[in-house]
Protein backbone atom coordinates (compact mmCIF):
# COMPACT_ATOMS: atom_id res chain seq x y z
CA UNK A 1 0.00 0.00 0.00
CA UNK A 2 1.37 3.66 -0.85
CA UNK A 3 1.77 5.87 2.35
CA UNK A 4 -0.99 7.81 2.79
CA UNK A 5 0.71 11.00 1.51
CA UNK A 6 1.37 9.48 -1.72
CA UNK A 7 -1.77 8.19 -2.11
CA UNK A 8 -3.75 11.88 -1.31
CA UNK A 9 -1.00 13.01 -4.24
CA UNK A 10 -2.18 10.69 -6.94
CA UNK A 11 -5.83 11.33 -5.54
CA UNK A 12 -5.59 15.22 -6.05
CA UNK A 13 -3.51 14.95 -9.52
CA UNK A 14 -6.39 12.48 -10.99
CA UNK A 15 -9.14 14.79 -9.62
CA UNK A 16 -7.94 17.27 -11.16
CA UNK A 17 -7.24 15.67 -14.49
CA UNK A 18 -10.49 14.58 -14.48
CA UNK A 19 -12.39 18.23 -13.75
CA UNK A 20 -10.23 19.35 -16.63
CA UNK A 21 -11.38 17.04 -19.07
CA UNK A 22 -14.92 17.61 -17.51
CA UNK A 23 -14.71 21.49 -18.56
CA UNK A 24 -13.40 20.40 -21.91
CA UNK A 25 -16.00 18.55 -22.64
CA UNK A 26 -18.74 20.96 -21.76
CA UNK A 27 -16.82 23.66 -23.67
CA UNK A 28 -16.93 21.50 -26.51
CA UNK A 29 -20.95 20.58 -26.30
CA UNK A 30 -21.44 23.99 -26.02
CA UNK A 31 -19.99 25.12 -29.20
CA UNK A 32 -21.26 21.51 -31.09
CA UNK A 33 -24.53 20.83 -30.04
CA UNK A 34 -25.01 17.42 -31.99
CA UNK A 35 -21.67 16.69 -30.23
CA UNK A 36 -23.82 15.91 -27.23
CA UNK A 37 -26.06 14.11 -29.18
CA UNK A 38 -23.43 11.76 -30.73
CA UNK A 39 -22.17 10.40 -27.58
CA UNK A 40 -25.71 9.90 -26.04
CA UNK A 41 -26.91 7.90 -28.91
CA UNK A 42 -22.90 5.64 -28.70
CA UNK A 43 -24.10 4.72 -25.12
CA UNK A 44 -28.00 4.15 -26.28
CA UNK A 45 -26.59 2.24 -28.82
CA UNK A 46 -24.04 0.18 -26.58
CA UNK A 47 -26.75 -0.18 -24.45
CA UNK A 48 -29.17 -1.52 -26.87
CA UNK A 49 -26.81 -4.14 -28.47
CA UNK A 50 -26.75 -6.13 -24.61
CA UNK A 51 -30.59 -6.06 -24.73
CA UNK A 52 -31.01 -7.35 -28.52
CA UNK A 53 -28.62 -9.90 -28.03
CA UNK A 54 -30.52 -11.60 -25.15
CA UNK A 55 -33.92 -11.74 -27.93
CA UNK A 56 -31.79 -11.90 -31.00
CA UNK A 57 -31.78 -15.07 -32.81
CA UNK A 58 -28.76 -13.95 -35.08
CA UNK A 59 -26.44 -12.85 -32.35
CA UNK A 60 -23.79 -12.28 -35.01
CA UNK A 61 -26.17 -10.18 -37.05
CA UNK A 62 -26.80 -7.77 -33.73
CA UNK A 63 -23.30 -7.34 -33.18
CA UNK A 64 -22.14 -6.34 -37.01
CA UNK A 65 -25.45 -3.46 -37.79
CA UNK A 66 -24.32 -2.69 -33.76
CA UNK A 67 -20.60 -2.14 -35.13
CA UNK A 68 -21.61 -0.87 -38.23
CA UNK A 69 -23.93 2.12 -36.32
CA UNK A 70 -21.09 2.66 -33.96
CA UNK A 71 -18.52 3.27 -36.39
CA UNK A 72 -20.93 5.50 -38.02
CA UNK A 73 -21.06 7.62 -35.10
CA UNK A 74 -17.77 7.36 -34.28
CA UNK A 75 -16.70 8.67 -37.28
CA UNK A 76 -19.09 11.70 -37.40
CA UNK A 77 -17.82 12.51 -33.98
CA UNK A 78 -14.05 12.80 -34.91
CA UNK A 79 -14.88 14.51 -38.02
CA UNK A 80 -16.64 16.77 -35.69
CA UNK A 81 -13.65 17.37 -33.62
CA UNK A 82 -11.67 17.89 -36.07
CA UNK A 83 -12.89 20.55 -38.03
CA UNK A 84 -12.36 22.66 -34.28
CA UNK A 85 -8.93 21.20 -34.73
CA UNK A 86 -9.57 19.20 -31.81
CA UNK A 87 -8.92 14.88 -31.29
CA UNK A 88 -10.95 12.65 -29.52
CA UNK A 89 -7.94 12.29 -26.83
CA UNK A 90 -8.76 16.79 -25.86
CA UNK A 91 -11.95 15.50 -24.22
CA UNK A 92 -10.02 12.50 -22.14
CA UNK A 93 -8.71 13.25 -18.93
CA UNK A 94 -4.59 14.05 -19.00
CA UNK A 95 -3.05 12.38 -16.37
CA UNK A 96 0.12 12.96 -15.64
CA UNK A 97 0.75 9.23 -15.82
CA UNK A 98 -0.62 7.68 -18.73
CA UNK A 99 0.23 4.22 -17.57
CA UNK A 100 -1.40 4.15 -13.98
CA UNK A 101 -3.94 7.31 -14.69
CA UNK A 102 -2.56 8.42 -12.03
CA UNK A 103 -3.53 6.19 -9.17
CA UNK A 104 -0.20 5.06 -8.65
CA UNK A 105 -1.26 1.03 -9.37
CA UNK A 106 -0.98 -0.67 -13.23
CA UNK A 107 -4.05 -2.96 -14.11
CA UNK A 108 -2.61 -6.05 -12.80
CA UNK A 109 -2.11 -4.28 -9.14
CA UNK A 110 1.64 -3.62 -9.25
CA UNK A 111 2.85 -0.42 -8.40
CA UNK A 112 3.09 1.80 -11.40
CA UNK A 113 7.01 2.95 -11.74
CA UNK A 114 5.79 6.72 -11.08
CA UNK A 115 4.92 5.69 -7.82
CA UNK A 116 8.01 3.18 -7.21
CA UNK A 117 9.90 6.42 -8.53
CA UNK A 118 8.06 8.22 -5.81
CA UNK A 119 8.71 5.40 -2.74
CA UNK A 120 12.52 5.97 -4.16
CA UNK A 121 12.54 9.90 -3.75
CA UNK A 122 11.47 9.35 -0.33
CA UNK A 123 14.33 6.77 0.37
CA UNK A 124 16.82 9.01 -0.97
CA UNK A 125 16.34 11.74 1.36
CA UNK A 126 16.14 9.99 4.63
CA UNK A 127 19.24 8.31 3.38
CA UNK A 128 20.94 11.36 2.77
CA UNK A 129 21.64 11.07 -0.73
CA UNK A 130 22.17 13.55 -3.10
CA UNK A 131 19.06 13.74 -5.30
CA UNK A 132 21.23 14.82 -7.87
CA UNK A 133 23.21 11.75 -8.13
CA UNK A 134 22.90 9.26 -10.79
CA UNK A 135 25.13 7.45 -13.27
CA UNK A 136 22.81 9.12 -16.00
CA UNK A 137 23.79 12.41 -14.98
CA UNK A 138 27.32 12.23 -15.16
CA UNK A 139 28.50 15.38 -16.39
CA UNK A 140 31.64 15.22 -19.03
CA UNK A 141 31.66 18.94 -19.56
CA UNK A 142 32.97 19.79 -16.17
CA UNK A 143 36.28 17.62 -17.41
CA UNK A 144 38.83 20.09 -18.60
CA UNK A 145 41.47 17.39 -19.34
CA UNK A 146 40.57 14.39 -21.20
CA UNK A 147 42.66 11.40 -19.20
CA UNK A 148 40.91 12.43 -16.19
CA UNK A 149 37.70 12.31 -18.21
CA UNK A 150 38.25 9.25 -19.47
CA UNK A 151 39.53 7.58 -15.97
CA UNK A 152 36.75 9.38 -14.35
CA UNK A 153 34.46 7.85 -16.97
CA UNK A 154 35.88 3.97 -16.51
CA UNK A 155 35.43 4.79 -12.46
CA UNK A 156 31.58 5.70 -13.46
CA UNK A 157 31.26 2.50 -15.14
CA UNK A 158 32.71 0.13 -12.60
CA UNK A 159 30.73 1.71 -10.01
CA UNK A 160 27.63 1.45 -11.90
CA UNK A 161 28.93 -2.88 -12.07
CA UNK A 162 28.74 -2.77 -8.41
CA UNK A 163 25.42 -0.99 -8.13
CA UNK A 164 23.73 -4.05 -9.95
CA UNK A 165 24.42 -6.55 -7.39
CA UNK A 166 26.21 -4.58 -4.53
CA UNK A 167 29.69 -6.69 -5.89
CA UNK A 168 32.38 -6.43 -8.32
CA UNK A 169 34.77 -10.00 -8.72
CA UNK A 170 33.26 -11.00 -5.96
CA UNK A 171 34.13 -8.38 -3.51
CA UNK A 172 31.18 -6.86 -1.42
CA UNK A 173 33.57 -3.67 -0.76
CA UNK A 174 34.57 -0.61 -2.77
CA UNK A 175 37.04 1.72 -1.89
CA UNK A 176 36.58 5.30 -3.25
CA UNK A 177 40.15 7.15 -3.30
CA UNK A 178 41.32 10.41 -4.27
CA UNK A 179 42.05 13.76 -3.50
CA UNK A 180 39.24 16.55 -2.77
CA UNK A 181 37.05 17.50 -5.81
CA UNK A 182 37.41 14.31 -7.86
CA UNK A 183 33.93 12.99 -7.80
CA UNK A 184 34.34 10.10 -5.16
CA UNK A 185 31.24 11.50 -3.31
CA UNK A 186 28.75 11.54 -6.25
CA UNK A 187 29.79 7.82 -7.38
CA UNK A 188 28.77 6.62 -3.88
CA UNK A 189 25.54 8.31 -4.31
CA UNK A 190 25.20 7.40 -7.67
CA UNK A 191 25.71 3.62 -6.45
CA UNK A 192 23.19 4.84 -3.57
CA UNK A 193 20.40 5.91 -5.87
CA UNK A 194 20.73 2.73 -8.23
CA UNK A 195 20.65 0.24 -5.21
CA UNK A 196 17.60 1.94 -4.02
CA UNK A 197 16.22 2.08 -7.18
CA UNK A 198 16.76 -1.72 -7.69
CA UNK A 199 15.10 -2.41 -4.26
CA UNK A 200 17.90 -2.58 -1.78
CA UNK A 201 18.01 -1.16 1.59
CA UNK A 202 20.67 2.04 1.89
CA UNK A 203 22.48 4.12 5.13
CA UNK A 204 24.34 6.16 4.81
CA UNK A 205 26.93 8.02 7.13
CA UNK A 206 29.50 11.03 6.58
CA UNK A 207 32.71 9.07 9.07
CA UNK A 208 31.66 12.28 11.21
CA UNK A 209 28.57 11.24 11.93
CA UNK A 210 29.23 8.08 12.43
CA UNK A 211 31.56 8.89 15.07
CA UNK A 212 29.82 11.59 16.63
CA UNK A 213 26.58 9.09 16.65
CA UNK A 214 28.92 6.81 18.55
CA UNK A 215 30.36 9.21 20.86
CA UNK A 216 26.56 10.11 21.81
CA UNK A 217 25.57 6.52 22.38
CA UNK A 218 28.25 6.03 24.87
CA UNK A 219 27.53 9.01 26.63
CA UNK A 220 24.10 8.40 27.16
CA UNK A 221 24.86 4.85 27.58
CA UNK A 222 22.92 3.57 24.70
CA UNK A 223 23.68 1.30 21.87
CA UNK A 224 25.51 2.53 19.08
CA UNK A 225 24.38 3.51 15.56
CA UNK A 226 23.24 0.45 13.36
CA UNK A 227 25.89 -0.99 11.20
CA UNK A 228 24.44 -3.50 9.77
CA UNK A 229 20.86 -3.47 8.94
CA UNK A 230 20.69 -1.58 5.39
CA UNK A 231 21.94 -3.79 2.88
CA UNK A 232 24.17 -1.53 1.38
CA UNK A 233 26.49 1.30 4.09
CA UNK A 234 27.61 4.37 2.13
CA UNK A 235 30.57 5.66 4.76
CA UNK A 236 31.73 9.36 2.77
CA UNK A 237 34.83 11.53 4.10
CA UNK A 238 36.82 8.76 6.20
CA UNK A 239 39.24 10.40 7.64
CA UNK A 240 37.73 13.77 8.44
CA UNK A 241 36.40 12.26 11.65
CA UNK A 242 37.70 13.24 15.12
CA UNK A 243 39.99 10.81 16.55
CA UNK A 244 38.45 9.90 20.02
CA UNK A 245 40.35 7.27 22.00
CA UNK A 246 37.62 4.55 22.71
CA UNK A 247 35.58 5.47 20.26
CA UNK A 248 36.49 6.07 16.58
CA UNK A 249 39.11 3.68 15.60
CA UNK A 250 36.66 0.60 16.95
CA UNK A 251 33.73 2.14 16.00
CA UNK A 252 35.04 2.15 12.31
CA UNK A 253 36.61 -1.32 13.13
CA UNK A 254 33.04 -2.88 14.04
CA UNK A 255 31.70 -1.23 11.09
CA UNK A 256 33.67 -2.60 8.84
CA UNK A 257 34.18 -5.70 10.23
CA UNK A 258 30.41 -6.50 11.09
CA UNK A 259 29.55 -5.97 7.65
CA UNK A 260 32.37 -8.35 6.20
CA UNK A 261 30.80 -10.81 8.58
CA UNK A 262 27.33 -10.38 8.01
CA UNK A 263 28.09 -10.86 3.67
CA UNK A 264 26.50 -6.82 3.58
CA UNK A 265 28.05 -4.48 0.89
CA UNK A 266 30.17 -1.27 2.19
CA UNK A 267 31.07 1.85 0.00
CA UNK A 268 33.88 3.83 1.48
CA UNK A 269 35.66 7.08 0.30
CA UNK A 270 38.18 8.78 1.37
CA UNK A 271 40.83 11.56 0.57
CA UNK A 272 43.44 9.48 2.59
CA UNK A 273 46.13 7.72 0.69
CA UNK A 274 47.17 4.15 1.17
CA UNK A 275 50.01 4.71 3.68
CA UNK A 276 47.71 7.69 5.48
CA UNK A 277 44.95 4.97 5.98
CA UNK A 278 47.69 2.95 7.73
CA UNK A 279 48.83 5.12 9.95
CA UNK A 280 45.82 6.71 10.96
CA UNK A 281 43.70 3.28 11.29
CA UNK A 282 46.94 0.49 12.02
CA UNK A 283 46.85 -2.47 10.72
CA UNK A 284 43.59 -4.07 11.98
CA UNK A 285 41.24 -1.88 9.41
CA UNK A 286 43.97 -1.54 6.97
CA UNK A 287 44.74 -5.14 5.93
CA UNK A 288 40.65 -5.57 5.67
CA UNK A 289 40.07 -2.26 3.68
CA UNK A 290 42.81 -3.68 1.09
CA UNK A 291 42.02 -7.80 1.13
CA UNK A 292 41.04 -7.62 -2.63
CA UNK A 293 38.30 -10.85 -1.87
CA UNK A 294 36.68 -8.31 0.22
CA UNK A 295 37.21 -4.95 -0.85
CA UNK A 296 37.49 -3.63 -4.56
CA UNK A 297 39.75 -0.12 -4.56
CA UNK A 298 39.29 2.89 -7.20
CA UNK A 299 41.70 5.62 -7.05
CA UNK A 300 40.37 9.04 -8.49
CA UNK A 301 43.44 11.49 -10.04
CA UNK A 302 43.51 14.66 -11.00
CA UNK A 303 42.51 18.13 -11.09
CA UNK A 304 39.46 19.47 -8.19
CA UNK A 305 36.36 19.71 -10.56
CA UNK A 306 34.80 22.21 -8.44
CA UNK A 307 37.56 24.89 -9.16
Amino acid sequence: MLPQDIKKQYDTSRARAEAEAAQRKHAAYTAMPRLRQIDEEIRQVSFNRGLELIKAENRDQVRRDTAEKLAALYAERARMLSERGMSTDDLLPRYACEKCSDTGYLENGELCPCARLKLAGRKYSSSGISENAGFDRFNENIFKDPEQLKRTRRAAEICAQYAENLEIGGAKGLLLMGETGLGKTFLMDSIGREAIRRGYSVKKYTAYNLIDAALRAVRRHEAGPELTGAELLLLDDLGTEPMIPGVTIETLFAAINERQFSGKATVIATNLTKNELFTQYGERIFSRLFASREYAAITLRGKDLRM
